[in-house]
């Protein structure tokens, strides 16, 4: 089930085009870092895939942020 939930772009931990690589790196940064919050999730403009902490996720739009699919909880 995808989730429609707004980021500011800035705030992003990696930018990835392939699915996979974002999943792998979120996974990556995860256990290096030690956190439990992460999600990717996919930009409709571009086409990527971005990973941010999902504190950092606004449910409804706020200045700078953008719409982005919540693809995987990491």
């Amino acid at each position: 089930m995808e989730t429609r939930i707004f980021f500011n772009p800035g705030d992003s931990i990696a930018n990835i085009h392939d699915y996979n690589e974002a999943v792998r790196k979120g996974q990556i940064f995860k256990k290096e870092r030690k956190v439990d919050d992460l999600v990717i999730a996919k930009d409709k403009d571009n086409e990527e895939y971005a990973i941010f902490y999902a504190k950092d996720a606004k449910h409804e739009p706020v200045e700078q942020t953008k719409p982005y699919e919540v693809k995987k909880r990491v």
